[in-house]
């Protein structure tokens, strides 16, 4: 860990913006699909030292791709269980900010309030950004899973934080990030579910997309 990173100064500073991500999950204003125009996805790989973090947008009833940005950064931490947004988040930050264009929603390949603290990755930059966001992580990081009525949640924090659904043999865990309610993450991340790709389309092109640029960075 380098030195200059305080471990229990960012639990602190979690917690404290946790308070204002769950105050934008209380009541918050509805989001129907047919409001949304623009959605972000973003995602990173990692090549000889460096991160390069991409924000995709997509236009969000054909889910045509309209531009994307890259974001080249050294990552200021190691990975860290519970602490990847101090990792990742700044590069995905400074991406969504390089887009033409503001995207209505904030796509995040990971967690939201599902997480230990209740600032996931997904609602630390929601609400860095101010934009209702969606975390779409692949693993279990905090929770309780309960069944209801055939379907699958994940309870944190004394509430429902996240839907877990299979979409082509991948388990999805999709969660409030901020300032969205989990009926409306859900309906709008299952109009980006194709069968194409594991994950929603714009965290899998971010994907696709930050793999590309880091495996030609690898040969240069």
């Amino acid at each position: 860990m380098p030195k200059f990173f305080d471990y229990k100064r960012a639990i602190k500073i979690q917690r404290i913006l946790a308070e204002k991500v769950f105050a934008s999950l209380d009541n918050p204003p509805r989001i129907s699909p047919d409001s949304v125009k623009y959605v972000a996805g973003v995602d990173a790989a990692y090549s000889k030292g460096y991160m390069y973090g991409v924000a995709v947008l997509l236009e969000y009833r054909t889910g045509e791709l309209l531009q994307y940005s890259v974001v080249k950064k050294k990552p200021p931490i190691p990975y860290v269980p519970g602490l990847l947004a101090f990792r990742e988040a700044p590069a995905y930050i400074a991406a969504v900010k390089k887009l033409s264009l503001k995207p209505d929603i904030i796509v995040v390949d990971g967690h939201g309030v599902s997480h230990p603290r209740g600032l996931g990755i997904a609602s630390h930059i929601g609400l860095v950004l101010d934009t209702p966001s969606i975390g779409v992580a692949k693993k279990k990081l905090y929770g309780e899973i309960k069944e209801e009525s055939g379907e699958v949640y994940l309870y944190a924090h004394g509430f429902k934080a996240a839907k877990i659904i299979n979409h082509r043999g991948q388990t999805l865990y999709i969660s409030m990030g901020y300032r969205i309610s989990l009926e409306d993450a859900w309906n709008i991340i299952r109009h980006t579910l194709v069968p194409k790709y594991k994950l929603p389309l714009p965290t899998a092109l971010a994907d696709k997309i930050s793999k590309e640029i880091a495996h030609r960075r690898r040969k240069h």
